[in-house]
């Protein structure tokens, strides 16, 4: 039993330092995958610990050999301190064929199994052929149509990396990027960039560049854009600020590429215009400027578009112009009847470049209410009742306003004077007015127990009428009684509620004696103001009559001297009371004039001055504000007073003409013939 267990220790022992054997040869440092240039040196590292058995590199699995000098591979050392288990294979001046994956294996041994590094890849790097952008030098693109350029660099390993650049800038979108076989492990590069130009990128470079780990630097290649494009359009006003009735240019600039258009008999002529006027062709307009006089206002916000045209096709652009003029209300909501406690808006709609400043004020106030179109009331009570004025304005162009009405719907009002006055005797009224809205459904009288809507009862009688400002009841009395003074309540109604308001009848109090003959007095000195002015206007209008003759002859005469055969002259009579009753009249037309008063009347004719005119007293008829009723002064009337006759003024005018002719004939005098 025990030597059983000697037999089992013992070969365990042999299997443990067996197993320690085939540890010691180990791989202390592998190969490691490597990229060089063609035509540099290369060396693949492979270190093992207690060899034992043969030492080779292979590559692609094909065994190159054990020896150092790696016989029929000229370019191919093993290299290293043996002593240390260094086993490293140099490749120099490394071509394409020495592209591939690399071993380093030691053998087995009669102890061991062999060994086997990982696989190290060398990789050989062929630098590309010059980058190439298949469409040439320059590129025809036509804005807005996506275009692919193409741009390849063949023949490299590995591919080219091919970038592509515009004016500088860095393109990342729109590429595709391929590889294709080129044979011995070479490869194309190929990128086609998809390119969708704008009429901005005509004239600019694209640049393809290309890179490859087997260059010192980038190579790259280029070429021009030529965009081809519709006419870009921009109109423009001159002036630029068009004032109503002034005349304005429309101009009308366009880039176009090409720059001609060919017709279809082959010639070339340069881009064409077209103008239209919202959207409608005005005919005959094809030049670059369009001239418009007398803008008007209603050809503000009018769109004035022009059409361009070249080989590639047609393009547009628009301008809306904008006419300043004075503001203007074209539209208000007129009246608006609303109930008390509801909400209510006017509206009031402008016109006017540039927009006015609209402001709310209410009729006979200055204070501003509101701003804006409208002007809104959250809860409407009867004080908002009245004229609200919408005014537009704009600085140095002037205003408008308009009125818009709130009628705020309530109860009755009633707005009749308390007090009230009749004479006695005479026919009263009293008068109970209701000025709100909506319209009085009813109005009744009531006194002593009577009420009375319309019609007559009795003494009294009720009638109701439409004015101004709302609806009167009048309550008309016949023969006012003294118990007719008294007090009236007048009573409205509509479909918001109902009034009820005393009026009390007094009596009319006559008119005080001293303001009677105060009236007569300042009557009759009137009368005489009226009749000295038209006096002093006849004197004077007969004044320059007398001095427009047309031919005046002197002839002087003096006492005790006769007179020319001829002429009959009378000597106007010295006696002033005979003047009164005969003046003897002169010749047939002749006249004759006393120098000593030259401004006398023609005496061939009758003259009068005639009756004062009639006198219109003042006060007449006149309104009592108590009472609103329309009477007459009984104290205006002057019919009594006598008027001058026309004989008896024209007898004192020949009279106090006669006595100045006596005075005259006392003294040398001038006779005048005409």
């Amino acid at each position: 039993m025990r030597l059983l267990a000697t037999i089992v220790a013992s070969l365990a022992l042999a299997g443990l330092v067996a197993r320690v054997s085939a540890q010691d040869q180990s791989f202390r440092q592998q190969p490691e995958s490597v990229a060089v240039r063609l035509g540099e040196t290369v060396t693949l590292t492979c270190a093992i610990d207690n060899v034992a058995g043969v030492v080779q590199w292979t590559k692609d699995n094909f065994a190159l050999g054990s020896d150092r000098a790696l016989p029929g591979y000229p370019r191919h050392t093993i290299t290293g301190d043996l002593n240390r288990g260094e086993y490293n294979l140099l490749i120099q001046d490394v071509l394409l064929e020495d592209d591939g994956k690399y071993q380093c294996q030691a053998s087995p041994t009669e102890t061991q199994g062999g060994i086997r590094s990982e696989d190290a890849e060398l990789t050989i790097y062929l630098p590309p052929d010059d980058p190439v952008i298949e469409e040439g030098a320059s590129v025809s693109v036509i804005a807005g149509k996506p275009k692919n350029v193409t741009c390849r660099a063949n023949n490299g390993k590995p591919a080219a990396t091919l970038t592509w650049w515009k004016d500088g800038q860095e393109i990342t979108e729109g590429i595709t990027y391929i590889t294709e076989d080129a044979g011995e492990k070479r490869e194309n590069g190929v990128s086609v960039l998809t390119l969708n130009p704008s009429v901005d990128d005509h004239g600019k470079v694209l640049t393809c560049r290309s890179t490859n780990p087997a260059m010192d630097s980038n190579k790259e290649t280029t070429t021009q854009l030529n965009v081809e494009h519709t006419p870009v359009v921009v109109v423009q006003s001159n002036p630029p600020l068009v004032e109503e009735g002034s005349s304005v240019s429309l101009s009308c600039e366009s880039r176009a590429n090409p720059g001609e258009v060919r017709s279809s008999s082959g010639s070339r002529n340069d881009v064409s215009y077209q103008w239209k006027k919202d959207g409608v062709v005005l005919a005959g307009e094809t030049g670059q400027v369009l001239r418009l006089t007398n803008v008007r206002r209603e050809d503000n916000m009018q769109v004035f578009t022009c059409d361009a045209t070249n080989a590639v096709g047609t393009n547009s652009a628009n301008l809306t112009l904008s006419v300043q003029y004075g503001p203007e209300i074209v539209k208000t909501t007129g009246q608006v009847i609303v109930d008390r406690g509801t909400s209510a808006a006017l509206v009031c709609k402008w016109s006017g470049n540039p927009s006015p400043t609209i402001m709310w004020t209410k009729k006979g106030s200055s204070s501003v209410l509101g701003t804006g179109d409208t002007l809104s009331f959250p809860i409407v009570d009867q004080s908002h009742s009245g004229t609200y004025v919408c005014t537009a304005v704009v600085p140095g162009s002037g205003e408008d306003s308009r009125e818009v009405v709130l009628v705020v719907n309530g109860p009755p009002i009633i707005s009749s004077f308390e007090v009230q006055y009749a004479s006695s005797g005479a026919e009263g009224q009293i008068e109970c007015l209701s000025s709100n809205s909506p319209p009085p459904s009813r109005m009744a009288w009531t006194w002593n127990g009577v009420m009375l809507d319309s019609g007559t009862e009795g003494r009294f009688t009720a009638e109701q009428r439409d004015v101004h400002g709302g609806r009167l009841s009048v309550l008309t009395i016949s023969k006012v009684q003294a118990s007719d003074f008294a007090e009236y309540n007048c009573t409205v109604w509509n479909r918001l509620g109902l009034m009820s308001k005393i009026i009390t009848l007094r009596q009319k109090e006559p008119l005080p004696l001293a303001a009677i003959v105060g009236g007569a007095v300042a009557g009759l000195v009137l009368i005489l103001v009226i009749v000295l002015l038209v006096f002093v206007f006849c004197h004077r209008r007969r004044k320059k009559q007398g001095a427009s003759n047309e031919s005046i002859t002197r002839l002087e005469v003096r006492d005790g001297q006769e007179t020319p055969p001829k002429e009959k002259v009378e000597i106007i009579h010295r006696d002033h009371e005979a003047a009164k009753d005969k003046v003897p009249p002169p010749p047939p037309q002749r006249k004759y004039y006393i120098t000593a008063d030259y401004d006398d009347r023609d005496y061939s004719s009758k003259t009068s001055l005639g009756a004062p005119p009639p006198w219109t007293p003042p006060g007449g008829t006149y309104q009592d504000y108590k009472n609103g009723n329309l009477y007459s002064n009984p104290y205006n009337n002057y019919s009594s007073y006598p008027a001058v006759s026309e004989h008896s003024y024209e007898r004192a005018s020949i009279a106090s003409r006669a006595s100045r002719a006596s005075e005259a004939a006392k003294k040398p005098r001038m006779m005048t013939h005409v």
